[in-house]
């Protein structure tokens, strides 16, 4: 559907195909004013000079009526809500042409064999027939033109939400960066000060994380494993820290040919490692792939008695957020919050 929408776009708004545009609109009139040709006595197609001569002046006045209607009185009138304007000069400039060219054909093609009283009936039924010909080309005309302001206005809404999703997914990535970031630097003081040569190695690894961190969100999708083995080291940077701390990352099918949005799954490490008590402290992770899509789990212990609440804060807020823009009828969000532990499980299909 939306591959359709941008066809009609295409071929409705784009410069390139405005010779197009213009020739089929040359091409219907053609074929409108074709039956001047039609020779009604003899039932057969003439070229005759009083009939081209007749056809030239519907041509010509078609041309005025359909280009007037859509570069002025529809754009100027019509679009911008002054319908009775628009209605009086349309039929103001429908009489004038069909007079003129009436006039025209009648003088240049005037009916024989007929009495004064039928060729008065003859008038004015041309009159009529070419009222309601040139009122349906405005009309064609006039809905031409709104259906062009409707796909540009799609278009433009499309664009919109495109740029403010685009803003807002940035938005909810810079969120979660400085708690990040002040979390590692924390852990890094913390370690500076009881063993520098631990420290020191701490802080390679923190470069290479935030290098990792830096260079993932300029993209929009990242190899999933690619995030374990950003978490793993993550993980692996706090058991350094820790004198006892335990983690087990569970992998399960084709994790190298997953793509996903960066950092997704940072934020539900982290507040494990958060709520985890200093000692005895443990976070298990696991990835599952499989026809279904992405199963993630992460558990962890907490402090006992720690008061419930919303896990993550603003943190989890953002991914819920992230989540619901990026997989808003294909994704699942699960909190286990136990006294002793807490249980995330996620669901993508991918």
């Amino acid at each position: 559907m939306q591959k359709d929408n941008h066809i009609v776009s295409f071929l409705c708004l784009s410069p390139k195909t405005r010779v197009l545009r213009h020739f089929v609109l040359q091409l219907m009139i053609v074929l409108v004013t074709s039956f001047v040709f039609l020779d009604r006595e003899k039932g057969v197609i003439s070229f005759e000079p009083n009939l081209v001569r007749g056809w030239i002046s519907y041509f010509i006045s078609m041309n005025i009526a359909m280009y007037i209607n859509l570069y002025i009185v529809t754009p100027k009138l019509m679009l911008k809500d002054k319908l009775s304007s628009y209605i009086f000069w349309n039929l103001l400039l429908i009489t004038v042409l069909v007079l003129v060219v009436s006039g025209l054909h009648y003088y240049f093609s005037p009916p024989e064999g007929m009495s004064k009283q039928q060729s008065i009936m003859f008038f004015v039924v041309s009159i009529f027939s070419s009222y309601v010909t040139y009122g349906m080309l405005v009309a064609g005309v006039s809905a031409f033109a709104l259906a062009v302001v409707w796909i540009k206005d799609n278009a433009r809404m499309e664009e919109l939400e495109a740029a403010t999703l685009e803003s807002e997914m940035k938005t909810l990535r810079n969120q979660i960066n400085p708690h990040f970031l002040f979390n590692m630097l924390n852990n890094a003081n913390v370690l500076l000060k009881r063993d520098a040569a631990k420290a020191s190695f701490i802080l390679l690894k923190l470069e290479g994380l935030l290098k990792h961190q830096f260079n993932s969100v300029q993209k929009q999708l990242v190899k999933l494993s690619s995030e374990i083995n950003y978490l793993n080291d993550f993980l692996n940077l706090e058991k350094s820290r820790r004198d006892s701390f335990i983690y087990k990352i569970d992998v399960e099918g084709d994790v190298d040919n997953v793509m996903l949005p960066p950092l997704l799954f940072i934020t539900f490490v982290e507040n494990a490692v958060k709520h985890n008590p200093d000692s005895g402290a443990s976070v298990y992770l696991s990835f599952r792939v499989d026809d279904d899509g992405l199963s993630f789990v992460c558990e962890n212990s907490k402090f006992k008695n720690l008061e419930k609440r919303d896990v993550g804060g603003i943190g989890m807020s953002n991914i819920r957020r992230r989540l619901e823009l990026l997989y808003p009828t294909t994704h699942s969000l699960e909190v286990e919050d136990k006294e002793e532990t807490c249980k995330i499980k996620m669901h993508i299909k991918i």
